[in-house]
């Protein structure tokens, strides 16, 4: 497929989602109240679901000059006080709604991409620091530990956020924020919920870190039909684990009535444990070497867990797919630094929800479009080396060449202007790939310390200290 019809694509996907936005369904779920967007107004329904999603300055002064110039009506700019009255009234709900809009819009066109015809999603949880006051402290709640015993020791209020994220696509194809004593398990059951319909009768693969290898997650993925490699921790199945002869064969879990009586959170699965007691479990052994701070060198056993066949996935290759699982914590990470996903306009919590969906579902607008540049530069590389597109430098592209104005109005023409106009400049936001990225970052003896901060690039030189009369790198 073309670059071309490519661009093409994706504007139709575009406007396909602004008409979404601009929905009566949108506009009823939006409201708190019968009474609210009911009356035109210079700040409507979908201009400040626009608002939130593409919000890049630093206050909020600047921000609404920006949206208004963007958009191209500068005359009809509000003030923050008209904006904060605004923002009171847009219910958070509508934000998970079009989360899952924007993901049914994009499986069902010709873009997305999979591996051997399975599609990669990957589950992870996250804390989102939220405004602190005593109504937040109340509605986010709060985890009672050595220092913190009552509500008045609280320093820090928190989120529990996590996301069913797309490694091949992307994007999230759900998200949400819950209360910070909230489990990470009935969050990914509440996400493989959601979008079963979106992955119905598709090959899937779940990645998942050493918090999600439980027996009833396992067996609810059974029941989906889904793939699944999941790093386990050392006490999973420790008995089957001790029983193996190599490094990767098969164990037989069996699910007494005592063990079923802790499934909590799906129906199906104890329903499949039931007719079938007996969970078959391809386990992954895996020697891990690292230095520590000391210096010193360390090994790791590291296990997985997956019900791919053997005869078709190798050893090497199930230990290569979970490394892709990374991509959902580089996602964090570019909305914690880049998109600034804990900056809010509002100490209100719903104001601080509204927020961070916002930036979910601009990640996911950038997503794709880096996801399919990326697709071009290795087809297109050469050299022998591996290229990735700059997610910073595409998000500021996307900021700076008014897909707003073109979005908020379904411009398909200037739309897919815009993104082969990004696609001409592809050489000049891409960044290589750095090798054995994944292999020991400190540890590395250095001759002499850095004399100044920073680099040439404006990043702070590794920290050093000395060890054994050479000075080592060390983890900032």
């Amino acid at each position: 497929m073309n670059n071309v019809v490519k661009s093409s694509l994706l504007s139709s996907l575009l406007c396909e989602f602004n008409e979404a936005v601009h929905s009566d369904i949108v506009n009823q779920l939006c409201r708190k109240k019968c009474t609210d967007f009911t009356r035109k107004r210079n700040m409507n329904f979908y201009s400040l679901i626009y608002y939130f999603i593409f919000r890049n300055k630093k206050t909020t002064n600047s921000e609404l000059t920006w949206f208004y110039s963007s958009i191209c009506e500068f005359e009809k700019r509000i003030s923050k006080q008209a904006l904060n009255k605004a923002v009171r009234k847009m219910n958070p709900n509508v934000f998970i709604y079009l989360i899952h809009i924007f993901s049914k819009i994009y499986y069902s066109s010709q873009l997305p991409k999979d591996y051997r015809g399975y599609y990669l999603i990957a589950e992870d949880g996250t804390y989102v620091e939220i405004p602190y006051n005593v109504y937040n402290a109340y509605d986010f709640q709060f985890c009672l530990g050595k220092h913190v015993h009552d509500i008045f020791d609280v320093k820090k209020i928190q989120s529990k956020a996590g996301g069913l994220y797309d490694v091949m696509n992307g994007l999230f194809v759900d998200f949400s924020m819950k209360p910070a004593p909230y489990s990470e398990t009935p969050l990914a059951f509440e996400h493989l919920y959601r979008t079963q319909k979106i992955f119905e009768g598709k090959k899937v693969i779940y990645l998942a870190d050493r918090y999600y290898g439980s027996a009833e997650i396992i067996s609810h993925l059974e029941y989906l039909n889904y793939n699944y490699i999941i790093r386990g921790k050392k006490y999973f199945y420790k008995k089957q684990v001790a029983l193996m002869k190599s490094d990767d064969e098969w164990i037989n879990v069996e699910i007494d009535k005592k063990w079923l009586k802790r499934f909590r959170f799906s129906n199906e699965a104890i329903q499949i444990r039931e007719e079938k007691p007996v969970i078959r479990i391809r386990v992954i052994k895996k020697i891990f070497k690292y230095i520590n701070q000391k210096g010193e060198e360390c090994k790791e056993e590291l296990i997985y867990f997956t019900n791919l066949d053997s005869q078709q996935f190798s050893t090497e290759e199930i230990l290569q797919l979970y490394s892709m699982r990374w991509d959902i914590e580089v996602s964090y990470k570019t909305l914690k630094t880049t998109l600034e996903l804990e900056r809010f306009i509002s100490e209100d919590g719903d104001a601080a929800r509204n927020c961070v969906y916002g930036k979910v579902l601009f990640h996911n607008i950038a997503g794709i479009i880096r996801k399919e540049l990326n697709k071009k530069i290795s087809r297109d590389t050469t050299d022998g080396k591996q290229y990735v597109t700059n997610i910073t430098q595409l998000q500021e592209m996307v900021y700076e060449t008014n897909f707003l104005y073109s979005i908020i109005n379904g411009k398909k023409t200037q739309i897919k202007q815009k993104i082969e106009n990004i696609v001409k400049m592809i050489n000049k936001i891409k960044v290589p790939v750095r090798p054995n990225r994944h292999y020991k970052r400190w540890g590395r003896v250095i001759v002499n310390p850095p004399s100044y901060r920073f680099r040439l690039d404006g990043r702070n030189n590794p920290k050093v200290k000395s060890f054994k009369h050479v000075l080592i790198t060390v983890a900032p």
